[in-house]
């Protein structure tokens, strides 16, 4: 794809036509999806892919990102899944779908992340676009990540509960705690996006705000302390009560 940036518009055939070949879609399973997103869509926008940012992306991360001031689609892969997924959450970006973005804490952006992948997902289940494969990536955690639930183990949990695409695997020795939290909040994200169209931002936005409270009161860990050593991988741990702690 020798070109970095295209105009998009439904209304104007052309643009469409060379959209669907500059990815290679023409004759595939994506043509279709690659049609029904841009008319749910609805408005035209200018499509950029960064080959640079493509380089360094994680294939954990989303593969595309908006620029708010100009309402354009910056991609980071030539496949069109990421095209299709950054269609459909321009157009969440465009009825009111919350972001968070601009809240000082970040993790509360990667609870608005996570759930609208959720809502993503189950919106190309019923349009009957094309889904990534269930379970499409394996993350092998480091016992070093897991051992103890403090703040770097949470934003992994949290980061992972947002990626219905990815088993998480548990080395032994994880804590309870950690386990529990990527479990509670990947059931509170899916709560989130349960029955939500394209249409129920307001009802996405109520339920975002209460499970970023929620999981703030119940689940966000608080400073280091000696009680994170309270729970091992199988519930209590007598090491807790080892000499030196207090």
């Amino acid at each position: 794809m020798a070109k970095t940036s295209y105009y998009v518009d439904k209304a104007d055939p052309a643009s469409v036509e060379g959209l669907i070949d500059a990815f290679e879609a023409r004759g595939t399973e994506f043509e279709d999806a690659i049609r029904q997103a841009l008319k749910v869509h609805g408005k035209s926008f200018i499509l950029m892919i960064d080959r640079l940012s493509q380089l360094q992306a994680s294939p954990l991360q989303d593969q595309f990102s908006f620029d708010m001031n100009t309402d354009s689609l910056i991609l980071f892969s030539d496949n069109p899944t990421s095209l299709i997924d950054g269609i459909l959450e321009m157009a969440m970006f465009l009825r009111g779908f919350n972001t968070l973005i601009g809240v000082n804490e970040e993790w509360k952006i990667q609870v608005a992340i996570g759930a609208w992948r959720h809502v993503r997902e189950s919106l190309k289940a019923e349009m009957n676009l094309p889904l990534e494969v269930e379970k499409n990536w394996g993350a092998a955690l480091e016992l070093e990540a897991v051992e103890k639930f403090n703040m770097m183990s949470f934003g992994t949990m949290l980061m992972l509960s947002g990626r219905p695409d990815v088993e998480v695997i548990f080395p032994d020795g994880t804590s309870a705690l950690v386990m529990s939290s990527y479990q509670r909040m990947t059931r509170i994200l899916e709560a989130v996006a349960l029955e939500i169209g394209l249409d129920d931002h307001a009802k996405f936005n109520r339920r975002l705000n209460r499970a970023v409270g929620l999981i703030e009161e119940s689940i966000l860990p608080s400073d280091d302390s000696p009680f994170d050593d309270l729970f091992g991988p199988d519930g209590f741990s007598d090491k807790f009560f080892a000499d030196g702690i207090v």
